[in-house]
Order: C-alpha cells, then sequence, then structure tokens
C-alpha cells in the first residue's frame, strides 16, 4: 500500500500552466506608429481610428498609420482624449493647447486662454455636444460653456460644482452627469439654464462616467457604480456597486451590455495593469498573463464590438475571444504537444517530448514517469472503439485508466491504427508490424521488409497502407499473419519526396498521407494512382503536415509548421483557407489536431490553442474604400488628401502617361483579409482579378481615364460605393484634334493645289498642241496645198523637163501633206480615245483598201471607243497599224482584212488579219517598216506578235498595257 502511494507520488508532478492567452492585437512602432505612448482612440464616420499620442495624432485604416499635420500652439500636441460630436465632427483635446476642430479636412484651434497666463486653463479633461452651438468644455481647473466660436464659465451660469469636473456624459433629454473630485453631478437645462438636480456620492472622486441606455456607470477610487436612469423624471435610481474598494481609472461601455473597467494599481507608470469586463452581473478579469498590454490609459469600444485599448507600448484590440492559449511550461522549458484526446470522464490529455500532462477544471498535472520508468517522447494518443485511451511511447504502449498511467503492451509502437474487425495494429521504430486481437501479440512477416521507422498506420477491409518516415508509402494486402506488397510509392517506383508523417481517412475509404516537405497525397483503395496532390503549389502556405484531421463534411484540416490549413471543395482543385492567430506570443508551428464538437485543440511547440470559430461574428460593416495616394510620372508637386473617396479630376500632358494608386479597405477586425478590384474605364471594361495588394500601377495612352477602386471584407462584404478618380492624358499636338484638322486641311489643299496645278498644265499641254495642230494645219498645209496646186498647173504646161519636176514635186507635197495630217492628229487632243484612233485608222485604210478590190471589216466594242489613250501611245498604235495596212496592200494579195480589237485585264488587244498569200516567218525581212513597228512597240512596253504561213494569210497581232 505505501508502495503504491510512493509510485502515485511520483507519477503525478505539478505543470505550470501560464493563464489563457486572449486575441489581444498589438500595434506599436514597428506597425508605423511614430509614438508608442497612446492617449486616447476614437472611430470616425470614415472608419478610420484616430490615434492620441502624446505627440501628435495618426490616422489608422486597419493596415497603415498616417499622420495629418496638426500644428501646436506651445510645445508639444499632447493629446488626452477625443470627441465626435452630433455631426460626426471630430474634436481633439490637449494638454496646454485647447481643443482642435477637424472638418472638411482641416483643423481649427480654439483656446481658452489665448494668452496662456494659466497652464492649466488650455488642457482639456472631457467635452460634450448639447445642442448644435452649445457644448460642455471641462478643464483641469474649471467647466465652460462653448458656443463654437467662445467659452464662458460654468461661475457665469450660475453653477456652482467647487470641485474639479473630471468627466461629463450626456444622458436622455436636457440632462448631463459630470464625474467631479466630489462625487456625481446631474444637470438639467430648463429653457436653456442649467440647474444641479442630483448630487450623489459626495466625497468620492469620480474619475469617469459614461451612459449607455439605460444606465449611467461611474468609476471611481471606491469601484464601480452602475445606476439605473429614470426616464419619467430624468433622473437616476440607487447603484449596484462592482468591484468594491478597487481604484479604477477609466471606463467604456458597449450597445452589447458589455463595460470595460480599467484598475488603477498605483503608480502612473505601473504596468501591471488589470482590465475587468462586467457582463450581466458576471466579471472577468483580464491581466498581462492573459496578454492585455501594459499600462492601460484609455479603453475604447467602437461600433463593431472592438474593444481598444490605448497603453504605452502602442495600440491593442480585442475583437471575437475566438481562442485562447495554455502556454504549458514543465521545468524550465516549454514541451511541444505531439498529440491530445479526451477520456471517457472528459479529462483532456497531451502527449508531448517529455511525457503526458493532463488537464482536469483548468489544471494541469504532468506525469513524466511510470514508476520509476520515464514515459519520454508520446508519439501518438488514441482512443479505441471500446474505449481504452491508449498511448505510444518511448516506454511502450501505455494505457490511461482513472486518472493514471500504466503498461498496456511491451512494444515500441510509433504508429497506430485499429482495423474494421477491432484488431488492433502498431508499427514499430525499424518497420515492424504487430497485431493484437485483445489476447496475443503477432509479429507480421514480409517478404521484402523496410527497416525504416513507421510513422503512419491505416488498416482498411482490404488493404493495409504503412508510411515511413524517409521511404514512402506501402500498400498490403493482409494474409494470415503476413503482408502481401500490392504497391510501393517511394523514390525507386516514381515517387520522390515521401516522408511520411501522418496519415488519417475518410469516409468513402480514401486515404491521406501528410508529408515532411511535400504537403499531402490521397489514395483510394480501387486506384494505385495518388487521386490528388495538396502542396504549396497549389494553395497550401506550408509543406510539412504533421497532423490530419478531417469533418463530416469532408474538410481536411492540416497542421503545419505554418499554422493550420482548411481545404475544402475538389482535392484537385482544392480551396484553401488559413487559419490565422495574429498574435506575436503564439508560435505559428502547429504538432496536432484535436476537434471536439465546434472546438478545436491543437498543440503547439509551446502549449495549446484552443480555437472556437463558432464565437467569430461575420463582419457586417461594409469596408470603406479610400484613394491614399496618387503618383503621376514627373509631377512632383501632384497630391490628393488622405483617404479621399473621389479625388476628382486632372488634365495630364501626353508625356505624363504613367500613373500608379495606392488605396485602402478600412476594415479594423480583419485588415489582412481585405481583398480588392480595380478597373480603369477608357482601357477596359471589367473588373481587376480579386488581389491581396492596395496599389495598381498603369501605362496608359493619351485618353479620357477613370479610375474606380472596391473593397471586400473577410466575410465577402462590399464596399458600398467606389474610390473614384478621373483625368485626362492629353494627346501631343501632333495628335490634337486641331493639329489634325489643320493637317487634314493642309493635305487637302496641297493635294487640290498640285491636282489643280497638273489640271492647269494638262490643260495648257493641250491648248498647245491644239494650238500646233491648228498652226501646222492653217499655216504649213495651207502653204503645202498652194504648192501642189502650184505645181499641178506648172504640170500642165508643155516642157518636158519641168513637167517631170513639178510632178516630183507634187508627189511629194501630197506625202507631207499626208504626214503633216496624221502629226496634226496624233497633237490633238480632241482624238485622245480608242474610237478616234480606229475612226483614223478606217479613215486611212478604206480609201486604199476600196482602191484594190479588198473587202475589210472593223470590229471595235463600243464600250472600248470611249477608253483614253494618251498621245504618244496613240500616235504609236496608228503607225503601227498602219504600217501593217500598207504591207498587207503591198505584198499580201488578200481578197479579205479583218481589223478587230478588245480589251482584257488592262491589254489592249488589236489584231489584223488577211486571207493573203502568206510567207516563211523564218525568212522575214528586215526591213525598215517591220524595224519601225518593232520599236514603237517596245517604246510601249507592248508586245507585237506576227505569224503566218505560206498560202495560209498573215496574222499580225499588238497588245499594249493600258488604264
Amino acid at each position: 500500500m505505501i508502495r503504491s502511494l510512493v509510485l502515485a507520488a511520483s507519477l503525478l508532478l505539478c505543470l505550470q500552466l501560464d493563464a489563457q492567452m486572449m486575441p489581444f492585437k498589438n500595434y506599436g512602432i514597428k506597425d508605423g506608429l511614430g509614438d508608442n505612448n497612446v492617449q486616447a482612440v476614437i472611430k470616425d464616420n470614415r472608419g478610420l481610428l484616430w490615434v492620441g499620442t502624446d505627440f501628435g495624432i495618426y490616422w489608422f485604416d486597419g493596415k497603415k498609420f498616417f499622420r495629418p499635420q496638426v500644428a501646436a500652439n506651445i510645445g508639444q500636441l499632447y493629446v488626452t482624449g477625443f470627441y465626435k460630436d452630433f455631426n460626426g465632427t471630430i474634436w481633439v483635446l490637449t494638454f496646454f493647447n485647447g481643443i482642435f476642430k477637424y472638418q472638411d479636412g482641416r483643423f481649427t484651434n480654439y483656446m481658452i486662454d489665448p494668452q496662456q497666463k494659466d497652464e492649466n486653463a488650455n488642457s482639456i479633461a472631457d467635452m460634450i455636444q448639447l445642442s448644435p452651438a452649445k457644448y460642455v468644455v471641462l478643464t483641469q481647473n474649471r467647466s465652460y460653456f462653448f458656443d463654437g466660436k467662445r467659452f464662458s464659465s460654468f461661475e457665469s451660469e450660475k453653477i456652482d460644482i467647487k470641485s474639479t469636473a473630471n468627466s461629463v456624459t450626456q444622458m436622455p433629454g436636457q440632462t448631463i452627469a459630470i464625474g467631479t473630485d466630489d462625487g456625481l453631478f446631474l444637470l438639467n437645462f430648463n429653457k436653456g439654464k442649467p440647474i444641479i438636480t442630483k448630487h450623489v456620492l459626495i466625497g468620492t472622486r469620480i474619475q469617469k462616467v459614461a451612459f449607455v441606455k439605460p444606465r449611467l456607470w461611474t468609476i471611481s477610487e471606491k469601484g464601480a457604480f452602475c445606476f439605473p436612469f429614470k426616464q419619467s423624471d430624468a433622473t437616476i435610481g440607487k447603484p449596484v456597486p462592482y468591484l468594491k474598494g478597487r481604484s479604477l481609472k477609466d471606463l467604456a461601455a458597449g450597445q452589447d451590455g458589455d463595460t470595460w473597467v480599467t484598475a488603477n494599481n498605483g503608480s502612473f507608470w505601473d504596468v501591471a495593469d488589470t482590465v475587468y469586463k462586467i457582463r450581466n452581473g458576471n466579471i472577468t478579469v483580464y491581466g498581462k498573463q492573459n496578454g492585455l498590454p501594459e499600462n492601460v490609459q484609455q479603453i475604447y469600444y467602437d461600433n463593431e464590438g472592438i474593444v481598444w485599448f490605448a497603453n504605452r507600448k502602442g495600440l491593442s484590440m480585442l475583437a471575437d475571444e475566438y481562442y485562447s492559449f495554455d502556454k504549458i511550461v514543465s521545468g524550465h522549458f516549454n514541451d511541444p504537444v505531439t498529440s491530445m484526446l479526451f477520456d471517457d470522464k472528459r479529462s483532456f490529455w497531451v502527449g508531448s517530448i517529455d511525457g503526458l500532462a493532463m488537464r482536469k477544471e483548468r489544471r494541469y498535472s504532468f506525469y513524466p514517469n511510470m514508476g520509476a520508468t520515464p514515459i519520454g517522447y508520446v508519439a501518438w494518443l488514441n482512443k479505441t472503439k471500446k474505449g481504452d485511451c491508449l498511448v505510444g511511447a518511448v516506454a511502450g504502449v501505455l494505457k490511461i485508466e482513472k486518472n493514471s498511467v500504466k503498461k498496456y503492451l511491451n512494444l515500441n509502437a510509433t504508429a497506430f491504427s485499429e482495423g474494421p474487425d477491432n484488431t488492433l495494429w502498431f508499427g514499430g521504430i525499424t518497420g515492424e508490424i504487430w497485431k493484437y486481437d485483445g489476447s496475443t501479440i503477432k509479429k507480421i512477416r514480409f517478404r521484402n521488409p523496410v527497416h525504416e521507422m513507421t510513422t503512419a498506420l491505416y488498416v482498411s477491409k482490404d488493404f493495409v497502407w504503412v508510411g515511413y518516415r524517409d521511404k514512402g508509402i506501402a500498400k498490403f494486402i493482409s494474409r494470415n499473419d503476413s503482408l502481401v506488397l500490392v504497391k510501393e510509392y517511394s523514390a525507386t517506383t516514381g515517387y520522390p519526396d515521401m516522408r511520411i508523417r501522418c496519415c488519417a481517412s475518410d469516409l468513402q475509404g480514401n486515404v491521406f498521407f501528410g508529408t515532411r516537405t511535400n504537403g499531402v497525397f490521397m489514395f483510394s483503395g480501387v486506384s494505385d494512382k495518388p487521386l490528388a496532390h495538396i502542396n504549396t503549389q497549389n494553395g497550401l502556405n506550408a509543406n510539412w503536415i504533421r497532423d490530419i484531421v478531417l469533418d463530416a463534411n469532408g474538410t481536411l484540416y492540416l497542421a503545419t509548421n505554418n499554422g493550420i490549413n482548411a481545404v475544402t471543395g475538389n482535392y484537385k482543385h482544392p480551396l484553401v483557407r488559413y487559419i490565422t492567430i495574429n498574435d506575436d506570443n503564439i508560435n505559428r508551428e502547429t504538432n496536432c489536431i484535436l476537434k471536439d464538437g465546434d472546438i478545436f485543440y491543437v498543440g503547439t511547440n509551446e502549449g495549446i490553442l484552443t480555437w472556437m470559430p463558432g464565437m467569430i461574428h461575420k463582419d457586417t460593416v461594409p469596408p470603406r474604400i479610400y484613394l491614399t495616394k496618387i503618383s503621376v510620372q514627373g509631377l512632383k508637386d501632384f497630391s490628393i488628401a488622405p483617404y479621399t473617396s473621389d479625388a476628382g479630376s486632372i488634365e495630364l500632358p501626353y508625356d505624363r502617361h504613367f500613373i500608379s494608386f495606392e488605396f485602402a479597405g478600412v476594415s479594423l477586425k480583419d485588415p489582412e483579409n481585405v481583398s480588392y478590384r480595380y478597373s480603369v474605364t477608357g482601357q477596359d471594361n471589367g473588373w481587376s482579378p480579386l488581389t491581396r495588394h492596395n496599389d495598381a500601377a498603369f501605362d496608359l495612352k493619351p485618353g479620357s481615364y477613370t479610375f474606380k477602386v472596391e473593397a471586400k471584407n473577410a466575410d465577402g462584404i462590399w464596399s458600398s460605393r467606389a474610390a473614384i478618380f478621373h483625368f485626362v492624358i492629353k494627346p501631343p499636338f501632333w495628335l490634337s484634334w486641331w493639329f489634325v484638322t489643320l493637317m487634314t486641311a493642309l493635305t487637302v489643299f496641297v493635294a487640290y493645289s498640285a491636282y489643280r496645278y497638273k489640271l492647269s498644265k494638262a490643260l495648257a499641254l493641250e491648248m498647245l498642241r491644239n494650238k500646233i495642230s491648228t498652226d501646222l494645219h492653217d499655216d504649213i498645209g495651207s502653204t503645202l496645198s498652194s504648192i501642189s496646186i502650184l505645181s499641178e498647173v506648172a504640170a500642165r504646161e508643155k516642157e518636158p523637163k519641168s513637167k517631170h519636176m513639178l510632178a516630183e514635186i507634187n508627189e511629194r507635197s501630197h506625202v507631207l501633206m499626208e504626214k503633216m495630217d496624221d502629226i496634226v492628229w496624233s497633237i490633238s487632243s480632241h482624238n485622245d480615245t480608242v474610237g478616234n484612233l480606229f475612226s483614223r485608222i478606217q479613215q486611212f485604210s478604206s480609201t486604199i483598201l476600196e482602191a484594190r478590190d479588198i473587202d475589210y471589216e472593223f470590229r471595235v466594242p463600243d464600250k472600248l471607243k470611249e477608253m483614253k489613250l494618251d498621245m504618244q501611245r496613240r500616235q504609236h498604235i496608228y503607225l503601227v497599224l498602219k504600217e501593217a495596212i500598207n504591207n498587207l496592200i503591198k505584198y499580201s494579195c488578200c481578197s479579205t482584212v479583218c481589223i478587230l480589237a478588245e480589251y482584257t485585264g488592262g491589254l489592249l488587244k488589236i489584231e489584223v488579219a488577211d486571207d493573203g498569200k502568206g510567207f516563211n516567218t523564218n525568212q522575214l525581212s528586215t526591213g525598215n517598216g517591220l524595224l519601225n513597228m518593232q520599236k514603237r512597240t517596245e517604246a510601249m512596253h507592248g508586245k507585237l506578235c506576227i505569224s503566218s504561213s505560206p498560202g495560209k494569210g498573215t496574222r499580225i497581232s499588238l497588245a499594249v498595257q493600258i488604264e
């Protein structure tokens, strides 16, 4: 009996448990906040958080801090508080510098004592608005009314409070509550005149007052008091005390009924702060051990239910309390958690690298030993179908029973699985496989055993799947007490990088194996190939998979060295969501997962994270979207007001075509998961793909554009309106409408002038040709005619010699007149058609053909007769045809001649054919006539073809290109 007690005592050691860490998120200098000493916080109607520090103001959009420029009248701009009035205007309360009003993008300063005769006169403690033109302003030594321009003291209104006022709040109707060094005062305004209607808690220093319908909260050096408000007579009832005897320094009350109170633990610089949350009369305590920031100055409860803590290390927020963290320390070190389970009594067991721990009712006990034997590294914890809680450890297979641990099987088992027949299977450190039916342990035989640590084991109805630490996966069939290999998945079979760390199965019998460096592989019993492979290339944020859990909906939860990944949808095209805990105090490396109902327990290297997704409230507030910066290439003096939803418009020169935008979707609850889409009307007609990046840049052509951007919060709510910016990139002057119009007009003018010039030259040439033709006809022609006539008269004389000479003169003058007539015809512009050409040929040939009694025929299509011919082609064609007709008259002895013309494919084809005696073309004469015909054809870039044979007539073809 004594030995058993000693043994039990040796098993059970105390485990140090740090208090639960809550989801506080902290911002400071590392995030862009210029001063860590934050005194006050408020949220404006734009959704931006105003942060007041010892050295000025900052705006916060969830990701970025921006400092608006505000000039102090004296010293530094030391902010003591903020106030938002009925219109949403923000007022800044300061030490020594009075109040500042921010409206329409400008800060306006109001000083109670502009001459600064009293250094405390301009140090503001609190303010509220009574009516559109009346405020109450409290300073460190006096209280004032303020009409928006001037201040008047309470004494001037005959209000005698006789003590320093510290805080003021508006109540229904015309009632206000003022907390002073001498208790709580209620003032009611009757026809604009203030009257003190109640004075309670006399002698108690009231630090802060806040009214949240239907209660008035006050905090003091003696605790907190909650007064019910009586609407009937605008007064308060008997208070309910909270935190009696505690000195409290700040208060924030939300519309959801939660009230937050900060304790004054002593020194102004004391870092050991305590914050209390009062909900339905119950009090929850938060301190440094829960992640509470140090030295909280003010608490602010915004309209989204987020609680903000202004402190001397920056700014902290607490939104949904959807997780907690138990930091577990044994000895002097954190023990990484390797596995977890709940036993039948709902005790929570944790496996670590140094044994076991058990939590019950928020207390942990540590089990490093089993008797004198160290438990050592715990590889797995599992509950069988019978309810037995088994442990795989260095000390063997252990059993948890009645809050104690005992030896179950003498096996060094690194992996475990339970078969469909309730047989227990175990994998060993050097590849051994055992099965246990409840009475007998049998070692399984292999034909080719793998000498490698078994890290994963799954036994189904048909197959035994074994995962090895560095040698992949083996798929076996179980036959009696041996395993027959069906398929191997390793480097030798084409599957490299298969270092198995865990496995799990779904309801369909699919098996999932997690690897050390290559994500997750999914297999089924009916296929030898993996059904899916999920790693960082298709969505995961880490490839080291340490544990796998599947829920009833098929969602795959993966414990990785970079947090939890939740995989849904088609595994070949998975949808991956990262479960992010934004807490610097919690290590991102996760080792194991246990799902218990709707709660997840996650083992890390430092403790246990309890994740409660059901506590996450949907963010239903549409994110406001603003342009924060616009940069235009080369325009250093161009800027916009920060957080602008409509940045107006601008015209840019053509060489300022590169423009970039920065924007912010304000979602303070989950800023990391805000996504954006944008469009540029004028460049494209659609939205960009969703992106987490809050900037965009464009290189644009001249044109008119509108940039639009929208934001979507983590829960899919889009901003109600887009942020926009209109801009025009002017074209260069040579592309501007007026220049193009001018150049077009100039081109038309030049072309028209050139046409007119060409036309005038053509007309002048035509006139010259006609004049030459007329002159040749009238002058030279008449002279030759007279010579011919005179020669004929002289030829009638009797002298033979004179008669012969005159006959020759007559003949030559006739020839000259004929040639002159041809020249006159060819020069005249009236004859520049195909019809006139053939009329001339017909006129010439008819006389001589009829004189020789030769029948002739002309075939010229009517449509061809109107086609134009220039003078040179017309003359060349005429003379070629004239020569051809002269030759057939002289040599062919023909009886019939056919002259025809046609126009095809841009070619004028003319053919002269006779039925004469013909000749041998190989003995073609080289006389001047044929040579001249050939030269004229070449001058026209035409083609002349002569075909003939003895007794078969002659055919002369001429082809000339004309337009």
